[in-house]
């Protein structure tokens, strides 16, 4: 990562008291989605750009893509049964034997199609969300970026709203 972006990450995390700080990188290690990271250092006062708090979560907290995974498995699954197929085919391996073991691979199958498709639609409508807030979060304070009694109490609504959208989870 350049090293004008680990500086703004950096003075963004020596701004924050430390609380704030110690409660910001727990969120950042616990927490998979990167919105959902930008979304909180932006209510914390983060002003860097997206491309820069990503790269730096990627290189400091690498996370999990369990999407990536299931998607991998699903390939997978859809090999081990056109093997299995052509085993019998074959008359390498006995129909009957074949059937039940091609059940429970569809099955299987099926229940990761399931599973990325929850994933897929769970993240794209948090995904909005998120979006959706962090416009309203930034429209407001440069709509009142002159008015510290407003510009405090908007920032204290906005940890406050934070606060209830992680424990909507």
């Amino acid at each position: 990562m350049p090293k004008e972006k680990e500086e703004v990450i950096q003075s963004f995390l020596t701004s924050l008291d430390q609380g704030y700080r110690e409660n910001f990188l727990a969120y950042v290690e616990h927490t998979y989605s990167v919105f959902e990271i930008w979304l909180y250092a932006s209510v914390l006062g983060y002003e860097g750009g997206f491309n820069a708090l990503e790269n730096w979560v990627n290189q400091h907290y690498p996370k999990l893509n369990r999407r990536e995974i299931l998607l991998a498995e699903i390939v997978k699954l859809e090999s081990d049964i056109d093997f299995l197929r052509q085993q019998v085919h074959a008359d390498l391996v006995k129909p009957d034997a074949a059937a039940t073991r091609i059940a429970h691979l569809s099955k299987e199958l099926r229940g990761h199609l399931v599973e990325v498709d929850k994933i897929t639609k769970s993240t794209d409508r948090r995904g909005l969300v998120l979006a959706g807030a962090d416009k309203v979060m930034r429209e407001l304070r440069s709509i009142f970026k002159e008015n510290e009694d407003v510009t405090n109490a908007l920032e204290l609504a906005y940890e406050s709203v934070w606060a209830m959208l992680v424990d909507e989870k």
